[in-house]
């Protein structure tokens, strides 16, 4: 955005791109598995059970990132001056936890 490459980015804000950054991050492992999955290549089961495992932490990942920056997301611009931090910080362990004990 620096470079004028890319117009219409506020860069007063970062928010948007943490929350575009949370949302598209578990695609790339779901590419993956659809190319193992493939029966002409004849991938090993257990490389594509690792994999596998791997998405869904990466999607769980993402889902309690997403849901934590919305939650502190404003459209004005980040408050740095008020205790969101913290807060955010908290609300994510939880949130991990919490899935974890569900899961």
């Amino acid at each position: 955005a620096k470079l004028g490459l890319v117009r219409d980015i506020d860069q007063e804000n970062p928010m948007e791109a943490l929350i575009f950054g949370a949302l598209i991050s578990a695609v790339d492992p779901v590419a993956t598995l659809s190319i193992m999955g493939n029966p002409e290549l004849q991938c090993d089961q257990l490389l594509y059970s690792l994999v596998f495992g791997e998405s869904v932490l990466n999607d769980a990942v993402a889902i309690v990132l997403f849901k934590t920056f919305l939650a502190y997301y404003k459209p004005d611009g980040p408050d740095w001056r008020d205790a969101g931090i913290p807060s955010a910080l908290l609300s994510f362990i939880s949130m991990t936890l919490l899935s974890i004990l569900v899961g």
